[in-house]
């Protein structure tokens, strides 16, 4: 716990942080780049032979003395089948303290492609240069290349300015008025960021200065490139960490950044990438025009075809595409493929999705930017919908704001919800307030639901990050080891079908007033019986799903109090695995529900495109129906397990 007006975030994240330094492979580079300058001054000088020799093949230097040689062995002494790789350095101009560790062999670049090592037509100034592959650079100045690098056909290649590759430095999200603060840092994680986002002001000022103070001592006079490093044909690389295996290839910009990899995760820069003052950690990538500025890409995050990040953090295995993101935390598995805005949200949960034209943004009143959203684990936010701010949608995890809607600023706290403009209006309420239906996704679209744990389960290449089951369960795959039946999720759910049944009977509609967490929504009373049933199955589901999973939940406290508070509220009896048994023909319903709604999508599908049928799955052969199947057996045989168990 923190002390007296200390947040105990404060404190963990403080206590971290010389932890994190120690583990940052930035800061390990910082302090070998702090040598560079020693470095420059040792190897020795040329001799008169391999200075005549470097001039005859093209190279330039107004200062012969200032060009050194790694290797100790005058030419002189060799054996005349190894010069040092001095026949590979042709064409040159070279300016300042230059030293050449020597060319021998080939180098591999990120496409499997090999380069003769050796340095090509390159203006060169104040630069280690290892057994690399050099060629066309317009301008090389104040770097450190390694050994087995890449760089092909380059304008400028610099470090104009003492850099720390903006390790460090703070960006913004939240609020576009920059009130909160995240500081890029290599190892973060998901919940580094929301644990630094939620310091007071005065917390800000502690942890910036003690960082300052770390890091400030680390600043390099020079950039830069990795072990195995690719750069070709890129036009622009400034004051930039490009880590072992990095491949940069037709990039607009690099500017003030770092760029991670790892075996087996390359961070990739493609044609027309643009990045400033950013860090993407391993797998990340930015191509095809995507623009990334002030933020931080989370491993396996993507920003391509003229994707927008700004300010922002960007969860792992989440792609931006198109759109335009300003002062957020996407957590992962976001879908946001198209041309809409998102701005100052908080989504650490992420999982949903952002569908052409959504306008979910801060500043539609015209005052100032300062006001944020926090969508619910899974939102599906539709086409063309304007989200107005502030709004708080945590406790409504995955839930649809249908195409077109425009929601006023609002709490709104029920799971699985579809929040539409009204089918029927009600003169007394005005054309603002919308129409809810809890439950909806789970009662009507439960297939979108399948598709998307599916989804996330097989696209998961986050190694930092666990989004898979917990360790301790039973379940390891399928829909029922997914986050559908997180604990917290069925929690909030038997929250919101208790706010339900206590609501006023005999009323045609209901308002926040009288079920809090309705928002700016109307509930019809036929939906409110609907949402109550629909929360019901689902937490049926739940029952199933954890009972079966017997060791977890006993011994896991918070979920063996939740199983208890779920049967209290379900049923009245004592016979537990009676009701149980009693409710398996949820099983085969769900199932038909599913089946019943693909079949109404085909139906409509084939009734209005003559070809349908020739490119559409039929219901019976879809692939998401086909591997619920498995999952729905294996629950069956639980359950017969559990209810044959003495």
């Amino acid at each position: 716990m923190g002390g007296k007006n200390i947040p105990a975030n404060l404190e963990s994240l403080s206590a971290g942080l010389d932890k994190t330094l120690a583990e940052s492979e930035i800061v390990a580079t910082l302090r070998l780049l702090l040598k560079t300058d020693q470095r420059l001054q040792g190897g020795r000088p040329l001799n008169p032979a391999e200075l005549q020799r470097l001039e005859s093949q093209g190279n330039l230097c107004a200062d012969w003395s200032r060009v050194r040689l790694a290797n100790s062995a005058p030419a002189s002494a060799r054996d005349g089948k190894d010069d040092g790789g001095l026949s590979a350095i042709r064409n040159n101009r070279f300016s300042g303290d230059i030293l050449i560790e020597g060319f021998h062999g080939a180098c591999t670049d990120s496409q499997g492609r090999s380069w003769p090592a050796g340095m090509w037509d390159c203006d060169a100034a104040d630069a280690i240069i290892g057994n690399a592959c050099l060629r066309r650079i317009a301008r090389l100045q104040r770097q450190v290349i390694s050994d087995g690098a890449v760089l092909v056909g380059l304008g400028e290649l610099d470090c104009p300015a003492p850099t720390l590759f903006g390790l460090g430095s703070a960006i913004h999200p939240g609020t576009e008025a920059g009130s909160r603060s995240v500081w890029i840092l290599d190892p973060l994680t998901l919940d580094d960021c929301m644990d630094a986002l939620s310091l007071t002001t005065a917390a800000q000022k502690n942890f910036r200065e003690k960082l300052a103070a770390a890091l400030t001592p680390l600043t390099s006079r020079f950039g830069y490139v990795g072990q195995g490093a690719t750069i070709l044909h890129t036009r622009r690389v400034v004051s930039a960490y490009i880590a072992p295996g990095t491949a940069v290839i037709g990039a607009s910009l690099i500017r003030e950044s770092a760029l991670l990899s790892a075996p087996d995760e390359r961070c990739i820069i493609g044609d027309d990438g643009w990045i400033e003052h950013s860090l993407l950690q391993p797998g990340a990538g930015v191509e095809s025009g995507g623009k990334v500025s002030h933020s931080i890409l989370l491993e396996h995050a993507s920003v391509a075809w003229g994707g927008m990040v700004i300010q922002s953090v960007v969860g792992p295995n989440t792609q931006i595409h198109k759109g335009e993101m300003t002062a957020c935390v996407l957590g992962p598995f976001v879908g946001f493929h198209h041309q809409s805005l998102l701005i100052s949200a908080l989504w650490p949960e992420g999982r949903g999705n952002i569908a052409y034209g959504a306008n979910v943004g801060s500043n539609h009143t015209g005052r100032k930017p300062d006001q944020e959203i926090r969508p619910g684990e899974g939102a599906f936010f539709g086409l063309g919908c304007t989200i107005k701010f502030p709004a708080d949608f945590r406790d409504a995890p995955y839930s649809l704001i249908a195409a077109g809607t425009c929601t006023l600023p609002q709490r709104m706290a029920f799971p699985f919800s579809l929040i539409n403009q009204p089918s029927a209006g009600i003169p007394e309420l005005g054309p603002a307030i919308n129409e809810i239906i809890p439950g909806w996704m789970w009662s009507d679209n439960v297939y979108s639901l399948l598709r998307r744990s599916y989804k996330s389960e097989t696209s998961d290449q986050a190694r930092r990050h666990r989004f898979g089951p917990d360790a301790s369960s039973t379940w390891k795959t399928g829909f029922f080891a997914g986050r559908i039946f997180h604990p917290e999720l069925a929690a909030k759910v038997l929250h919101a079908l208790q706010s339900l049944r206590a609501a006023p009977a005999g009323q045609a509609y209901h308002l926040d007033a009288a079920i809090p967490g309705l928002g700016k929504n109307f509930l019809r009373s036929h939906s409110r019986d609907r949402g109550m049933a629909a929360y019901q199955d689902y937490l049926i589901f739940f029952l199933f799903r954890s009972l079966t999973d017997g060791s977890r939940t006993a011994g896991n406290k918070t979920i063996s109090i939740l199983v208890t508070n779920i049967t209290k509220e379900l049923f009245a009896g004592t016979d537990l695995k009676a009701f149980i048994s009693a409710q398996r023909s949820r099983i085969p319903a769900l199932k038909q529900s599913i089946h019943a709604s693909l079949l109404r999508d085909d139906t409509r599908g084939r009734q209005i495109l003559p070809d349908y049928a020739d490119f559409h799955p039929t219901p019976e052969s879809d692939p998401t129906l086909l591997r619920l199947d498995q999952d729905l057996a294996q629950l069956n045989q639980r359950l017969d397990a559990y209810l044959s168990a003495p």
